[in-house]
């Protein structure tokens, strides 16, 4: 075989893998998107930037979050969003939240009931839904 078919091989393995794992890190995105798709701007309250799971998708400093009335508002930074749209999360969705500490960094994981996926979240950044939550029957922990 030649030089440059190898090099096709190569590139084909690596754009394999791209598509793959773009489906893969979309894949619980999509599934709230269904649900929770808003049009909505982002509300005042508003953390840029964040690092967060959705899934199994760890955002390292490009998830947006937001605190409304109505819900959580998340959303990816839109140079990496690649068109991922923004969600509103309802704080009926959540059926469960717990302590999901990291070395120094105090943080929640938030059961949601449909679709059954995890958030992870500081809890600085959930700190002004605690009257939300507590309509809900979560205590602040």
């Amino acid at each position: 075989m030649s030089n440059n078919t190898h090099w096709i091989y190569i590139v084909f393995f690596f754009a394999l893998n791209f598509v793959g794992m773009t489906l893969l890190f979309r894949h619980d995105w999509s599934r709230l998107a269904q649900l929770y798709r808003t049009y909505e701007e982002p509300p005042p309250n508003f953390w840029r930037m964040e690092s967060g799971a959705v899934g199994l998708v760890y955002y390292k400093g490009t998830l947006n979050v937001g605190i409304t009335r109505q819900g959580l508002y998340l959303s990816i930074f839109p140079l990496f969003s690649f068109g991922l749209p923004p969600l509103l999360i309802p704080w009926s969705a959540i059926r469960k939240i717990e302590p999901a500490n990291q070395l120094f960094v105090e943080r929640f994981r938030l059961y949601l009931s449909s679709p059954e996926i995890k958030l992870i979240l500081r809890k600085d950044v959930l700190e002004p839904a605690k009257e939300y939550l507590a309509a809900q029957g979560f205590e602040w922990v």
